[in-house]
């Protein structure tokens, strides 16, 4: 049913992006020279593109969370890193550190012995994520996670009026493409695509109302090849336009 729906939804929108295709083309290209301009640091290449699955013991099943949200006056950023061995049994008294170049090393502590190693900061930084576990004579290192960048949501803009029941054209910034992409409202989605920088909202997922809200979710991932099968780690980046009046 899922499929089918955005068949659907995909058909009907499709004239109407095209109509905003050379523009949206246009947008991305700008963007892209203004990036290359005030970023030398390669962050707008492709997240995915910096992976690197790192190196292990191939003993510990690990599942790793870079979470980064906006709240009122900034970000925060929840780190999580769940370890079993291969039983499935908690890995507890490891030592587990996600380092970034604007966090510096972030030890992640396990306060109720659960084998779930948690830590949070009241910022997010652009720039890649490293993972490293040791615990006794298992461990994975050199675990690299492609960092997205903070996108900033350029259409429509906070506190702004749109037209209810009109196709609502939402866009964003790409400072560094990520695997996917995820938008939503209180009345759509949530709604996966590629890291393209635009969607349409289609006019019947778009009522009236005073307060609406738009959020974009940005993510990348990478297979750890140290851990066990299905290892993994992720980031995923958040940004809103919120509040907005749609009449």
């Amino acid at each position: 049913m899922g499929h089918l729906c955005q068949d659907v939804f995909f058909g009907i929108v499709n004239r109407e992006f095209e109509v905003m295709r050379v523009k949206m083309l246009a947008f991305v290209g700008l963007s892209a020279v203004v990036l290359i301009a005030a970023s030398g640091d390669g962050l707008t290449d492709p997240a995915i593109d910096r992976n690197n699955p790192g190196t292990g013991t191939g003993t510990l099943d690990i599942r790793a969370d870079v979470d980064a949200f906006d709240e009122a006056g900034g970000f925060v950023t929840e780190f999580s890193v769940r370890v079993r061995d291969g039983m499935g049994n908690p890995v507890t008294g490891a030592t587990v550190t996600i380092s970034n170049a604007g966090f510096g090393e972030v030890t992640l502590l396990d306060p109720s012995a659960l084998g779930n190693y948690v830590a949070r900061r009241s910022a997010f930084h652009e720039g890649d994520f490293t993972l490293r576990i040791v615990s006794g004579s298992n461990g994975v290192e050199g675990v690299v996670l492609g960092g997205p960048g903070i996108h900033m949501i350029t259409e429509p803009a906070a506190d702004s009026k749109v037209d209810a029941g009109q196709p609502l054209i939402v866009r964003w910034d790409v400072p560094s493409q990520a695997r996917s992409a995820e938008v939503e409202s209180r009345d759509f989605g949530p709604f996966l695509l590629p890291d393209t920088g635009a969607v349409i909202i289609p006019g019947w997922s778009n009522p009236a109302g005073e307060n609406q809200r738009i959020r974009v979710f940005r993510f990348n991932e990478v297979d750890i090849a140290g851990g066990l099968f299905g290892s993994r780690m992720r980031v995923e980046v958040r940004q809103s336009v919120d509040p907005l009046t749609v009449e």
